[in-house]
């Protein structure tokens, strides 16, 4: 039976990863996160801040209650010492090592893909604070970032071993009974740390932990190691009633708790509105409640579902299945490398967030894989202690620096500012009246073909927005790398109106592009033999929006001719 509970939960877990994965890449296209997170993509789409909403609700819980369940077998023949060196070199050695070289990595990347410069070597670990810095600007205050689960499981680890030789864990005590005071315990802490205003992260050379979740991760953990003492998974009876109680707790809590989640972040962002639906304590009252039932509906509910359809073997999940914890670890360089890669691309958001969540899991597994395969131990277990002594003597020296007044770091910087050429395409014309009026540059060059947002405009058929674009003085005879202007795309694409438009406001319709043809000339051709180049940009530019209609092209092309012959 106990082979069986491990199948189930180890695909789990690997799905949870994967959660985690994705949490993480959408926030690459969430607006907010600009001062800490490892790349900001310029193309956003809020609407993922949804995803992450709800995922945030039962992701991490979810990691803490499998290791919870395993923690029990794990103790099971071992000393106290025995069980908490294994802990220490599992998981604590790994998080040294990756807190010390992956952090660093991590700010490498934020600096290179904001283009700023980079900076002292020792400004790089996460001890590391600039003196009257900016606590929110990761420069300034490199933090543990996603390594903080580690050192707070190590810590649940640890507090359960002594828990469980105490005989504590001994006492008879009903799983819903456990289950109930997990929730009461969970709020009532939750509530009192938010009405004093202690929420939010502390940040320490170990431990990182989000202050108002810590003790209920902590009770989760333990419900974990409850469900394994007690075997919870080979009971059957009761379960479509637990399940159908389950889908009507999470229908009505995610109701609840997305409606007054909006409503207290809202309150964040306008502090003057101050809105509430009850008062300030019973809308947190009803906001912590409604988040935990909706996560043990979503925990009862995932459990169920995978011991049900996944509780069996299969051969690439028990190749990929170890490799979780390792896979945390690393995922967030590859995401932020694989995200720079796709800053360039026009494609849109959500397939650059799909797209980013994808290859980062199966290139982060694939990674450990060969590193499993070849290096099956990179550093010696022997090493473990010299490697923890190397990292307090790197510590103390980063601490000697913190209160430096001489070191000087770059500037904590704002929101990006949206992207115009993804505005156009997007014909969001309120996007690109904002960056007018806010003096955005409006000749950028597009990273792939070094249009400005004008031509961009124009190629998509955007007439209000190359107004609005020409009329704040954007450069109509601007060249991209092809030597092409925006009149040579007006005219190619037959926007009638906007090669009028151009012409006046001081097109220069004798430009050439690098082939050596002008405006005039990129049209004089019959159709027939310019076919193949619509076809070329309807095939690449359709999945971003270009409708092009070819009896309308072929109609008009000799309209643009005579309109462009007579400047």
């Amino acid at each position: 039976m106990m082979t069986n509970r491990i199948y189930f939960l180890d695909h789990l877990r690997t799905f949870m990863i994967f959660l985690v994965v994705l949490t993480h890449a959408g926030m690459t296209y969430e607006s907010g996160f600009d001062n800490f997170w490892i790349v900001s993509d310029p193309a956003k789409l809020n609407g993922i801040a949804l995803v992450r909403l709800y995922l945030d609700l039962f992701v991490m819980y979810t990691i803490f209650f499998i290791s919870g369940y395993f923690a029990p077998p794990s103790l099971s023949g071992k000393t106290t010492s025995e069980f908490i060196s294994s802990k220490f070199h599992r998981i604590l050695i790994p998080w040294v090592v990756a807190v010390f070289t992956l952090i660093p990595a991590y700010k490498f990347i934020y600096l290179h893909a904001r283009g700023l410069p980079q900076e002292p070597w020792f400004t790089y670990f996460h001890v590391f604070r600039l003196q009257d810095g900016d606590p929110y600007y990761f420069p300034h205050n490199p933090t543990q970032s996603w390594l903080w689960f580690l050192p707070v499981l190590f810590l649940f680890q640890v507090l359960y071993v002594f828990i469980a030789r105490t005989g504590i864990l001994k006492i008879k005590f009903s799983f819903v009974a456990a289950l109930a005071l997990t929730f009461f315990i969970g709020v009532i802490s939750s509530v009192i740390i938010a009405q004093f205003g202690w929420s939010g992260w502390t940040h320490t050379a170990i431990f990182d932990f989000q202050r108002e979740r810590l003790l209920t991760y902590f009770l989760v953990f333990l419900l974990g190691t409850l469900s394994s003492s007690k075997n919870v998974f080979s009971e059957g009876e009761g379960r479509l009633t637990f399940m159908i109680i389950s889908n009507i707790a999470l229908g009505i809590g995610l109701a609840a708790y997305t409606l007054f989640a909006l409503n207290l972040f809202n309150n964040m962002l306008h502090p003057a509105q101050a809105h509430f639906y009850l008062s300030a304590l019973g809308d947190r009252i009803v906001f912590y409640a409604s988040a935990l039932i909706s996560m043990f509906g979503f925990l009862y509910l995932i459990l169920f579902s995978f011991q049900r359809s996944f509780n069996k073997f299969y051969s690439i999940l028990d190749r990929i299945n170890p490799n979780s914890y390792y896979v945390y670890l690393i995922h967030m360089i590859l995401l932020g490398i694989i995200a720079m890669l796709l800053v360039p691309l026009h494609l849109p958001v959500w397939v650059k967030y799909i797209l980013l969540a994808a290859l980062t899991f199966i290139a982060s597994h694939s990674l450990v894989l060969v590193t499993r395969n070849y290096f099956p131990r990179l550093v010696p277990r022997r090493m473990d202690w010299v490697i923890l002594v190397m990292a307090l003597l790197l510590s103390g020296y980063v601490f000697t620096k913190n209160r430096d007044p001489d070191i000087k770091l770059s500037a904590a910087i704002g929101p990006s500012p949206p992207n115009l050429h993804d505005a156009a395409i997007r014909n969001d014309l309120a996007t690109v009246a904002y960056s007018i009026s806010t003096g955005q540059p409006l000749d950028t060059p597009d990273p792939g073909s070094g249009s400005n947002p004008l031509t961009t405009a124009i190629v998509f058929g955007r007439n209000e927005i190359a107004r609005a674009l020409i009329n704040a003085g954007a450069d109509v005879n601007f060249q991209d790398r092809g030597g092409s202007t925006p009149l040579h795309a007006a005219a190619y694409f037959c926007r009638t109106e906007l090669v009028q438009v151009l012409l006046e406001n001081g097109a220069d319709p004798s430009i050439r592009n690098f082939d050596g043809l002008t405006p005039l000339e990129v049209v004089s051709d019959s159709f027939e033999n310019a076919r193949s180049g619509y076809d070329y940009f309807q095939e690449t530019l359709g999945p971003l929006g270009l409708k092009l209609d070819y009896a309308y092209l072929e109609r008009t092309r000799p309209q643009i001719v005579k309109l462009l012959m007579r400047n």
